[in-house]
């Protein structure tokens, strides 16, 4: 169970002193606050309809494109911090992927064809089904809305953290042009142009193109280019939208998208080794369980020869950030993601219908050092080699080992092998198609919405490692040798050896899904009696199946293969009663489910060819809120609180048995898990000139059962370790204030606007207990603080009715050195992870005609 510590009650400290003039804890949306009319209504579609933010009976957060376009939200990897209990984690070796957490429900941290996401991401209605396809580059935002807690109603299946749903701009019928470019450090620049040319024969068109560069954050000694160092990136992106009406009632719309995002990796840094020692059975509830045993990684490095000796240095593990690596791998990743998105809908009076079509691809290509510390030259281990060396004296006693051999292999070296410690490629393909189609309708009393969903994927990987494993000869001699043991271990010339594990994970992945849904909203006594009941239910199938050809050093014989089919109903039922002008009250319990589906790297069932699947999880949330404006509309005060209950929640668990050599970690069932958490969002209007904004999240998560645990008792059943478990890729506390200022200059229409804001967030497991990865402790994440600045002046009048912009922006101001996400490589014996970005910051001009 995780607890609120010292350092949290330090930043409630901080923001309750800050917001206590506004009778309210912090929180959360944007709106202009020039005006002194108080705040703007919000409006959201989060139920399949136009809404106010106010009226929907469930914690939502909407991020208006004004704070989208200042914020410089890219892509989902920077809406972090911005909602409550929301943080999302760059990914590893694909420059497009995130972990997004909602609720302390992360997406995979492996981005494999085999799990599927747990908080659903959705562009213009559209599912993008694989994280690692979620960095596509977002251009022209009208708003993104933050669902948080289970969707699986409207939504479907795999939101049972939540949903993030990106909508763009409609394209205008009158003549708009907006351009954009920027310089940042680091050699960052970008450029980006808007285009709508009016409307020509009833068809309203929008074209975008943008273009964003920076050089690495981080020194690669070994790449002289710093466009090519850790973390530099290169993005293209280009969009069309084009709409047209359909008579009087109805529209047709289509957009295509396609992104190109060329990067180098962040960098991996290496932060703890072991050095072999034993480690004892871990005891947990009085069971004695196996654990990771680990390699002696600390004295081998100790005698290798660098390939490049400045890179010596940084082999010593330091969790001290370093400006530095040695990659010998010069990491790159190439991801290109493009679609199709075609929206037709009309108004029949009686009712609406509304079709989405979308078709998606995405393709990766990536490779990753995963160690930071370059090429070595150290002894290797082999069985022919085993007693290189060795003086002849002692040959004698090895029968077979002929009398004339004795003198060569005496003399013969120990062999050498050139070698890192990891690195790893990818080549992944996906495609996707869906199709969704409402219906829907509303009376006096009656909202209703009646809808059928297709979903159909098909993705493969290609995955070639490349692993150093250490062995302590030294263990061989004595465990196998008798009384010659210890003559052996003191003529041993070469204590420490490696092997070098090369193997390839080749597989391919297809999954299909059907869904009928359907959601009314009752109001007993008219819309504005204040009541309004709302039941909605969805039946989902989802089949799926994997092919496998290879998962070692070679292809397969025969592939192995893999077919599960999956069915869930999940409902919600909802309550909302208007207390007084302006307060609302709800109480909501919904349930969702995410499918199971198959570990690329499990074996086959033993005596057959079928890879085993792991099952679906279910979630069961009970949810009560308070939405309010209060003081003529000056502030929006909205809070929530949470009880989740996941049945077999499916979560990333490393092997203890692992074949020797190896890293691996398979999906499991967790068994039963429960959510507690409360959360606060928060706008008050101080003056025509000045706003406050800000957010507060806080999730306690408690193991009932996690069932991963191997007994030292061989055949004895799996042991419940749930009393040791560390909820991975999760912050129990988060929180976000911002101070915002507009003034309007003597000017034209000119006005300054300017936003200081902090962020904060609990540091991060990233593996879930110590039993399998023993170095999970050290390898916890940063606690996070963050303040971020813009200022802007626009609307600046220029000739020809052009309005101009200039803008000043900082991220991580304080040049925060966070740890953010660890790697435990288990029994290989090391460790390490990545670090958030350093200060940025540039400027950014702009014109508008």
């Amino acid at each position: 169970m995780q607890r609120i510590n010292r350092s949290h009650s330090v930043v409630t400290l901080l923001l309750g002193s800050s917001l206590m003039a506004l009778a309210a804890p912090a929180a959360a949306q944007e709106a202009d606050a020039a005006n002194d009319s108080g705040l703007e209504d919000i409006v959201v579609t989060a139920q399949k309809r136009e809404q106010n933010l106010q009226d929907v009976p469930l914690a939502i957060s909407a991020i208006s494109a004004d704070k989208v376009d200042r914020l410089g939200v890219n892509d989902a990897r920077d809406l972090s911090g911005l909602a409550p209990n929301v943080t999302i984690t760059q990914g590893t070796t694909s420059g497009a992927a995130a972990v997004i957490s909602i609720r302390g429900i992360p997406t995979p941290a492996s981005e494999t064809f085999g799990l599927d996401t747990s908080n659903g991401l959705y562009i213009d209605g559209v599912y993008i089904g694989r994280s690692g396809a979620s960095g596509l580059d977002v251009m022209d935002i009208e708003r993104v809305e933050v669902l948080r807690g289970p969707q699986g109603t409207l939504f479907g299946r795999n939101t049972t953290g939540g949903a993030i749903a990106f909508i763009s701009r409609a394209p205008s019928s009158d003549f708009r042009l907006r351009g954009q470019v920027g310089y940042g450090n680091f050699g960052a620049w970008n450029a980006r142009v808007t285009l709508d040319p009016g409307e020509f024969a009833g068809i309203s068109t929008s074209f975008s193109f943008s273009h964003r560069q920076r050089n690495g954050i981080v020194d690669n000694i070994n790449q002289p280019s710093d466009s090519r160092d850790p973390g530099a990136r290169n993005t293209d992106s280009f969009r069309i939208a084009a709409r047209a009406p359909i008579g009087s009632s109805g529209s047709i719309q289509y957009i295509f998208d396609w992104t190109l995002l060329e990067s180098s990796p962040n960098a991996f840094q290496l932060t703890n080794v072991a050095n072999g020692t034993v480690r004892p059975p871990a005891v947990v509830d009085g069971q004695s369980l196996v654990v990771t045993q680990q390699a002696p990684v600390q004295q081998y490095l100790a005698g290798v020869a660098f390939a490049n000796p400045a890179c010596a240095a940084l082999a010593a593990p330091t969790r001290v950030y370093r400006e530095t690596v040695c990659n010998d791998i010069l990491g790159f990743s190439s991801d290109k993601t493009w679609g199709h998105n075609l929206q037709i809908e009309n108004d029949f009076d009686a009712f609406s219908v509304k079709l989405t079509t979308g078709y998606r691809h995405w393709r990766n290509e990536s490779n990753s050092d995963l160690d930071g510390i370059g090429r070595f030259t150290g002894p290797a281990f082999s069985q022919a080699s085993l007693f290189n060396g060795m003086p002849a004296s002692l040959l004698q006693f090895i029968p077979t080992i002929p009398a004339a051999a004795r003198p060569l292999i005496a003399a013969a070296p120990v062999p050498t092998v050139s070698q890192n410690l990891f690195d790893t490629n990818n080549q992944r393909r996906h495609r996707q198609f869906s199709q969704e189609i409402e219906f829907s309708g509303d009376t006096d009393n009656l909202d209703w919405v009646v809808g059928g969903f297709y979903f159909w994927e098909k993705g493969s990987e290609v995955n070639p490692q490349n692993s150093g494993f250490v062995l302590d000869t030294n263990n061989i001699f004595l465990g196998n040798f008798g009384p010659l043991g210890p003559s052996f271990v003191a003529a041993n010339p070469a204590r420490y050896r490696l092997v070098q594990t090369l193997a390839t994970l080749r597989y391919s992945a297809e999954a299909e899904s059907t869904a009928l849904y359907s959601q009314v909203t009752f109001y007993p006594g008219g819309r504005d009696s204040g009541l309004r009941l709302t039941a909605g239910g969805r039946y989902s199938w989802d089949s799926k199946s994997m092919v496998r050809t290879q998962n070692g050093a070679t292809a397969l014989v025969t592939p192995e293969t893999g077919s599960a089919d999956f069915s869930k109903f999940t409902w919600n039922l909802m309550l909302g009663y208007d207390i007084a002008d302006g307060i609302t009250s709800y109480a909501r319990v919904a349930t969702g489910y995410r499918s199971g589906g198959f570990n690329a790297q499990d074996p086959v069932i033993t005596g057959t060819a079928i890879i085993p699947n792991f099952d679906e999880e279910s979630v069961i949330s009970y949810e009560v809120g308070l939405k309010t404006e209060l003081f003529d509309r000056r502030l929006r005060l909205n809070v929530a609180g949470y009880y989740n209950e996941y049945t077999d929640l499916a979560v990333n668990i490393p092997l203890t048995n692992a074949p020797a050599g190896t890293f691996a970690s398979r999906v499991g069932n967790a068994g039963k898990v429960t959510y507690t958490g409360f959360e606060v969002e928060a706008q008050a209007v101080l003056s025509p000139n000045f706003s406050i904004d800000g957010t507060l999240g806080y999730v306690d998560i408690e193991y009932k059962e996690f069932l991963a645990g191997q007994s030292t008792t061989a055949g004895a059943p799996p042991v419940n370790i749930a009393s040791v478990i560390t909820p991975g890729y999760t912050s129990p506390f988060t929180a976000n204030v911002a101070l915002n200022a507009n003034v309007p200059l003597n000017w034209g229409d000119a006005r300054l606007t300017a936003r200081i804001g902090y962020t904060y967030e609990d540091g991060k497991y990233s593996f879930s207990n110590t039993i399998s990865t023993p170095f999970n402790e050290l390898l916890k994440g940063d606690n996070r603080n963050l303040i971020d600045a813009q200022i802007t002046i626009d609307r600046i009048p220029l000739s020809g009715g052009a309005e101009g912009e200039v803008r000043l922006w900082g991220k991580n101001l304080t040049n925060s050195h966070d740890f953010v996400r660890g790697i435990d490589f288990g029994q290989l014996g090391y460790a390490g992870g990545y670090y958030a970005d350093p200060r940025t910051y540039g400027i950014t001009l702009g014109i508008t005609f």
